[in-house]
């Protein structure tokens, strides 16, 4: 396991669990003053280290999730009950959370454990965010990524998987619409953030050679 402070105002813990098969999962906690924001919650076997995480550095604010499948949600209903905090997602990502239908690849509806207690991330609370939120559909339709603009990381959900100094495609079993998730990617280069930081893997230093040589690979 490792919590890390990956720039000025954000922390990285991460840790190795069996989903599937052995992956590396991170979770993020935003400083905001006095307050803590989590984004993505993991797997409930690790929610008691994140909330003690997250205490560790100030005051639990809210819940922000990148989207909604397992490895990204499992711990929230542990946190909310013990945190008493919201927890947002992006709207078009809400009815999946919820399992009123199932991810457009899946036949069966997800049981998330908080359904109907996820928020939309409408434009009122974006406002109220030491983030700006972007939606790259692909991965999921509602899946979105997160950007501390002042210290210029950019916490990218399961729109990449990561090593040290390239980027890769999620999984494709459970990626939605490969074909949108990697046209989705060119953010980056809007963006340019200093660092890409993704659910499952390396942090990795932007550059311009990023999104082309993985387009290219992986198009």
């Amino acid at each position: 396991m490792e919590f890390v402070q990956i720039s000025e105002h954000i922390y990285r813990l991460t840790y190795e669990t069996v989903v599937g098969i052995p992956v590396k999962i991170s979770t993020w906690y935003v400083l905001d003053g006095e307050y803590v924001y989590l984004i993505d919650t993991g797997m409930e076997d690790y929610a008691d280290t994140q909330l003690n995480a997250a205490k560790s550095l100030g005051t639990p604010k809210s819940i922000l999730l990148t989207h909604g499948h397992l490895d990204h949600i499992n711990g929230a209903r542990y946190l909310k009950d013990h945190l008493n905090i919201p927890i947002y997602a992006h709207e078009i990502e809400t009815p999946f959370i919820n399992g009123e239908k199932p991810y457009p690849n899946k036949a069966e509806k997800e049981t998330t454990g908080v359904e109907y207690q996820v928020e939309s991330l409408s434009n009122n609370i974006i406002k109220t965010l030491p983030l700006d939120v972007y939606l790259t559909s692909g991965h999921t339709p509602g899946h979105v990524i997160y950007h501390h603009k002042s210290d210029n990381v950019l916490l990218t959900g399961d729109l990449f998987f990561s090593k040290a100094e390239s980027l890769h495609p999620p999984i494709r079993k459970f990626t939605v619409d490969m074909e949108e998730n990697i046209n989705s990617g060119r953010i980056i280069d809007k963006i340019k953030p200093s660092i890409i930081s993704s659910s499952h893997g390396e942090d990795v230093k932007y550059n311009c050679d990023l999104y082309p040589i993985y387009k290219f690979i992986y198009e």
